[in-house]
């Protein structure tokens, strides 16, 4: 069987049709791949923004407790100070709740006196009967020391 010029040209053209059908198949996929990773990038990065938005509020939080436990260190500095301070002349003496075994001398603030008496060995119950606190203000004045070294 012979095949003409324009017979040829038929077959050429259907060859190319072809041809440029799986080149137009091969790019559609290659667009498809593309659109999923952008929209997974597009997820992503709201997952990314939610993550930042979730760790400002914990900062937040965690910013206001440093505040409160600074000015609870405030008072328990402002009771140390009120329980160190003699006793105004006409009164009678106030109980003394420490140990004589703890240096009444205004050798530092509360804190400070926790810290060195922790420093010691001493418990928090030992440290709490010595300078007349309460145990959870010898823990929260540990806890403000703590904080204060891990900031610096």
């Amino acid at each position: 069987m012979i095949l003409n010029n324009l017979e040829y040209w038929v077959l050429a053209q259907v060859g190319l049709e072809i041809i440029l059908i799986c080149l137009l198949i091969f790019f559609l996929m290659k667009i498809r791949s593309m659109s999923r990773l952008i929209h997974n990038t597009q997820e992503d990065e709201k997952s990314a923004a939610r993550h930042v938005e979730f760790l400002a509020d914990q900062l937040a939080t965690l910013d206001a407790k440093r505040i409160a436990l600074a000015e609870s260190l405030g008072l328990l500095e402002e009771k140390a100070f009120s329980v160190n301070k003699p006793d105004p002349p006409g009164r009678g003496a106030a109980p003394d709740f420490r140990s004589p075994t703890v240096p009444k001398s205004g050798s530092g603030s509360l804190r400070l006196q926790v810290e060195d008496l922790y420093s010691q060995g001493f418990s928090s119950a030992e440290i709490a009967q010595r300078l007349g606190l309460h145990p959870t203000e010898v823990k929260m004045a540990l806890e403000l020391s703590r904080l204060k070294a891990e900031q610096a």
